[in-house]
């Protein structure tokens, strides 16, 4: 019996490798959808629990939902103003400061306060350039995160933009931002 299954058969909670319960809306529409819908659900979250753990290989995901699961490297995630802080080595008052004149990326988020996108970060007092460039075109932090984290064809290959401003090549991530936003309107 796979473990999406034994997921749905309980249907009152699951336990998934850092992920735990059910809300009770969920749990209730567990119980009152047939048993294909439970499991399918069930194999949802299975494959979102599956993006949290960096390490873990996503060969139990059933094939049909192996296209939505994201691995993303060690490091990858969101972060809190300490642990940026202390990442950057920098106070916290530094990481606001930073926040709100546009050199790094972050929002407000009701779980944590902040929300800082841990790849923007390179190491100690450095980030990745061109985020000051790209919150003059597009101004929600959020927003600008979402296109840098998806993949995004460039002229000779398709990367992710995150990517591009890493090695420097901010101009040609600009160039891209007008398209960005006939994409999502």
């Amino acid at each position: 019996m796979s473990r999406a299954t034994k997921i749905a058969k309980s249907a009152t909670e699951f336990h998934v490798e850092g992920l735990s319960g059910l809300s009770q809306n969920a749990t209730r529409f567990l119980r009152r959808h047939p048993k294909e819908a439970r499991i399918a659900v069930a194999a949802a979250l299975e494959a979102a629990a599956a993006q949290y753990d960096v390490g873990r290989q996503v060969e139990h995901v059933p094939d049909h939902l192996k296209p939505f699961v994201i691995t993303r490297p060690h490091g990858a995630g969101m972060l809190g103003v300490s642990e940026a802080a202390a990442r950057l080595e920098v106070s916290r008052t530094t990481v606001y400061d930073w926040i709100e004149k546009g050199i790094l990326l972050g929002w407000k988020s009701t779980k944590r306060g902040l929300t800082i996108p841990s790849e923007q970060i390179l190491g100690p007092g450095k980030v990745v350039p061109g985020i000051e460039q790209l919150l003059e075109t597009i101004d929600d932090p959020e927003l600008g995160w979402a296109f840098l984290s998806e993949e995004w064809p460039f002229e000779n290959e398709v990367m992710r933009p995150i990517d591009k401003l890493k090695t420097g090549e901010v101009e040609e991530v600009m160039d891209a931002v007008p398209s960005f936003g006939t994409a999502i309107t």
